[in-house]
């Protein structure tokens, strides 16, 4: 008889890219995703999140995330304040890249 040993889930890096929606100030913008992030450190699967602000176009925004793994970032789309964050419109997705540390 053999045993199967489950696979440890990846850590998983995100990179994410985000533009302030028109007619949206871009210190609006700011502040929400500032609280978003103070909520977002508290998910048991999230190691690290932070917003950063380009310096010379203040309405791009980019998000660098680390999670236990990619169903840890699932839920944190299931969570209220991303969800509250999200239905606000407050800004637009120009990218994201999942990404994975090389060993």
């Amino acid at each position: 008889m053999t045993t199967s040993k489950a696979l440890p889930s990846k850590k998983l890096w995100i990179s994410a890219g985000l533009k302030v929606s028109a007619d949206i100030p871009a210190e609006k913008a700011k502040t929400e995703l500032q609280a978003l992030k103070q909520q977002t450190i508290k998910e048991q699967g999230c190691i690290f999140f932070d917003v950063l602000q380009h310096k010379e176009d203040p309405s791009l925004f980019m998000l660098w995330e680390e999670w236990i793994n990619e169903d840890a970032l699932k839920e944190h789309f299931n969570q209220p304040h991303t969800k509250t964050y999200l239905a606000q419109s407050l800004t637009e997705v120009r990218y994201i890249e999942k990404l994975e540390k090389l060993s």
